[in-house]
């Protein structure tokens, strides 16, 4: 390692240090100056990315985040981010491709199987959402959202019994509001659908 890699690595820390600290202006500084003289630095890309990003600046963390990766293809972490980034931008399809993209690398990266299923599900690719929230409650039973988004899958194709035990299982270990709300609100459709088809069969009679 050269010293001007090596300088450039500690300068890195420290900007990362100084962003955790809460000196963004310095942190900033730091970053934008190793990237002026070595612009190919993909963690220093990712690092400037991930401040924006904290910023609520989305547009110039994803940039920076697709400058690390034209720079170092195999960056798992940096497609990650990059999917997470894309996700709050609302950009559902893209942030589904980075995601694949973590797990073609890392078939293991438990984090990415949920957020794929997050980005299928609010673009309305149900199914293929479906596989990989149980593929991420496989890995993670506490991801106890991804079981109310089930759920919710489930009752919007009928299979009530499956979505009522999808959102009690969401319920587990204190759970989510979500999941006890869509458990009372499904119970209280079958209720009154037992109580229609209990006065239809009355008035038959």
């Amino acid at each position: 390692m050269t010293n001007t890699a090596a300088e450039s690595d500690h300068r890195l820390i420290q900007a990362m240090l100084l962003g955790r600290e809460g000196r963004l202006r310095d942190a900033h500084r730091e970053l934008e100056a190793i990237l002026a003289e070595q612009p190919g630095h993909a963690l220093a890309h990712h690092a400037l990315g991930s401040l924006y990003f904290h910023e609520g600046q989305l547009d110039l963390a994803i940039d920076h985040y697709h400058r690390a990766l034209q720079f170092a293809e195999r960056f798992v972490l940096g497609y990650y981010d990059l999917g997470v980034a894309l996700y709050h931008r609302g950009r559902m399809i893209d942030a589904a491709n980075a995601f694949r993209r973590c797990l073609v690398l890392d078939p293991d990266f438990r984090a990415a199987h949920y957020r794929l299923a997050l980005s299928l599900f609010h673009a309305g690719h149900l199914d293929e959402a479906l596989d990989h929230f149980q593929q991420a409650v496989c890995f993670t039973p506490q991801y106890l959202m991804a079981h109310y988004h089930m759920a919710v899958i489930y009752e919007r194709r009928g299979d009530l019994k499956n979505a009522i035990r999808e959102y009690e299982l969401g319920l587990e270990d204190g759970g989510e509001s979500s999941s006890r709300f869509g458990l009372v609100s499904l119970r209280k459709q079958l209720s009154e659908a037992r109580e229609l088809e209990r006065r239809l069969e009355h008035v038959n009679e």
